[in-house]
């Protein structure tokens, strides 16, 4: 995505059903949101030379916030939520049991304290990359025109103030969840000091 930025999904069934999916369930501020990780997780790979499954990071990045909305709030801290649901519908889709647990194990580690390749390629991509969507993380890294292309192809809406309620409202019901302890650690302050307008 350096000179000619291609913003590009893959065409594969499960990922036709993620994107359905979070359209109609999520507001389009919480899509959006996803859409951006996704590629910005794709820039970040390039920038780092990072090889990765590119479905499962797509499936990852569409998913990984769906346990904030109150379908798939089951009353477990929302990563987890996320990270079940994302299975179950890998699994119908005839993934194997890895591969499925790697899908899940990415959403449950985008919101990790501390992550390594190690851990994955696209949990580690998906981690660096919500953190540059939320909060400004590695956005200097990356070239303008890159940020300016996923912003202007998924703009961010008043995804500032609606991500800020939703993990506010997460924290407010779930002590001990990541929602709890990273409001806690002045993540409303994180996020409206993030290098973006909304």
């Amino acid at each position: 995505m350096s000179a000619g930025i291609t913003i590009r999904s893959p065409d594969s069934k499960l990922a036709r059903e993620a994107e359905d999916l979070v359209r109609v369930v999520e507001p389009p501020f919480l899509t959006n949101h996803s859409l951006r990780s996704h590629f910005f997780a794709v820039a970040l790979a390039e920038r780092d030379k990072v090889r990765f499954d590119e479905e499962l990071l797509y499936v990852a990045s569409l998913l990984h916030d769906i346990g904030l909305v109150q379908e798939f709030d089951t009353g477990k801290c929302f990563e987890e939520d996320g990270a079940d649901a994302a299975r179950r519908l890998a699994t119908g889709q005839g993934w194997d049991a890895e591969r499925a647990e790697a899908l899940a194990e990415a959403i449950r580690l985008h919101v990790a304290a501390q992550i390594a390749l190690e851990d994955g390629p696209e949990a580690f991509l998906l981690w660096h990359s919500t953190g540059l969507d939320v909060a400004g993380h590695r956005h200097d890294e990356l070239e303008p025109r890159a940020v300016e292309a996923i912003v202007a192809a998924y703009p961010r809406l008043d995804f500032k103030e609606g991500f800020t309620a939703l993990v506010a409202d997460q924290a407010e019901r779930k002590s001990g969840c990541w929602a709890d302890r990273a409001v806690a650690s002045g993540l409303r302050e994180r996020i409206a000091a993030a290098p973006f307008e909304s």
